[in-house]
């Protein structure tokens, strides 16, 4: 057979091997889920007062101006209870191409305070300042929040709105009071403590499981449109399955597409159905992985300040064993207790089978220094570092990583039970 046939050959046999390793998936996005972002932000829907038949432009404290113009327009206001308070807010969102008040929605209320009364909140869902062709309203209590759909879509943009908390946060209150009474200009203001929190629900996500791995994914709609593949602003962010969903972690669709890592596997995701109902994707566990160690390559060199009296620098090429393993961890990290059992029983094992350097990411010198101690185990104690993370590419604590003795990586991504269970197959 000649060179040319056989490189032909050769290629077509990787194209069907690599082919043969990676799956289509199409994943349905069917539940609503919350990110890092849902609970750390701070957003106020700030209320003011409807002047007579008419609201103002909407109001951003952050970037509003003393004397700047206040413009007002019309609405056709739904029947309320004229012995309680009329407010109306701006909720960021939607598809409004009104400059008057462009991607922002109205919502009108009625009792806007923290009282025994219900408060009944109309949406402008359709964008024409007639507040009575967009269906029932929505009801906030003062210990349930109102979920407030912007658009008329099954996955639609949607947003959390519950009376703000001004007791839990009098400093924050006042900052707020402070900056808008002094930048309303001709509007009035009701206050902070009859404004709202709001919470977007802009994530959707699915999950994925076979018999040796599980995955949730998320697709964000960055900017409250209601779309789920805008290029250059919507997020796409992967997780253990029922795991919290990570934005530092997440990735931009550019042109549609995008590529992520999930426990040492290349994801490739292909599409995104623009309404959310499902996402497109190919995963593939035998592509070389970009952002992740791969199996075969040596371990990157570096130093790690072993636990000890004195504190000493250690090398990770200077220890010697025919596996190595190394588990980045954190006491109060989600998976920590799970594994304990495991690495202590790593821990005890024979330097001629495994060593196990546990480097700590967070804890205290004294509660390192005790460990071994407390639970019979003699893992070689260290300290992870911003710098070592980086290097062993940690996207998650705790992290495992199995080493030869030559220091290639076997695994990497694997649990103390795991390496047991490798271990334990070797020696059978």
């Amino acid at each position: 057979m000649s060179k040319l046939k056989t490189s032909s050959l050769f290629s077509i046999l990787m194209l069907l091997s690599i082919a043969g390793n990676a799956q289509k998936l199409r994943i349905p996005l069917n539940s609503r889920a919350e990110d890092a972002d849902f609970g750390k932000m701070m957003l106020i829907s700030s209320v003011f007062q409807i002047n007579n038949d008419s609201v103002s432009n909407p109001f951003d404290a952050a970037s509003a101006k003393l004397n700047d113009p206040v413009q007002w327009r019309k609405i056709t206001a739904p029947v309320m209870n004229s012995k309680m308070r009329r407010g109306f807010a701006w909720l960021n969102g939607g598809n409004n191409p009104d400059p008057f008040c462009a991607g922002q929605t109205l919502i009108v209320i009625e009792n806007p305070g923290w009282t025994a009364y219900n408060t009944i909140i109309w949406t402008d869902r359709n964008h024409n300042f007639d507040l009575t062709d967009d269906g029932a309203p929505d009801t906030m209590t003062a210990l349930k929040p109102a979920v407030i759909k912007l658009d008329d879509k099954p996955n639609g943009y949607k947003v959390q709105l519950e009376h703000f908390p001004y007791a839990k946060f009098p400093q924050y209150r006042q900052m707020h009071d402070d900056a808008t009474y002094k930048l309303q200009g001709k509007r009035q203001f009701l206050g902070t403590e009859n404004s709202f929190r709001e919470r977007r629900l802009n994530v959707l996500s699915g999950s994925w499981s076979s018999a040796s791995d599980s995955f949730s994914i998320a697709v964000k709609d960055v900017n409250c449109n209601g779309v789920y593949n805008d290029n250059h602003f919507d997020l796409i962010m992967m997780a253990d399955r029922k795991g919290a969903l990570q934005n530092l972690q997440g990735v931009v669709l550019e042109n549609g597409e995008a590529y992520l890592e999930w426990n040492g596997v290349a994801y490739r995701i292909k599409m995104v159905d623009e309404d959310g109902q499902y996402i497109e994707l190919i995963r593939d566990t035998t592509s070389k992985l970009r952002y992740s160690l791969n199996s075969g390559s040596k371990i990157p060199k570096f130093k790690f300040c072993k636990v000890g009296k004195p504190t000493k620098k250690k090398r990770i090429n200077k220890i010697k064993s025919p596996y190595l393993y190394i588990y980045v961890w954190h006491d109060l990290a989600v998976n920590y207790i799970t594994d304990s059992a495991a690495l202590h029983a790593l821990g005890r094992m024979d330097s001629t089978v495994v060593r196990t350097v546990a480097l700590n990411y967070g804890n205290s010198a004294n509660f390192i220094y005790r460990y071994n101690r407390r639970h019979d185990t003699r893992l070689i104690q260290g300290f992870s570092s911003n710098d070592i993370n980086k290097k062993l590419m940690v996207r998650k604590i705790p992290h495992g990583i199995l080493l030869d003795k030559k220091k290639r990586i076997i695994e990497d991504g694997i649990s103390p039970k795991e390496v047991l269970q490798f271990l334990h197959s070797k020696q059978r």
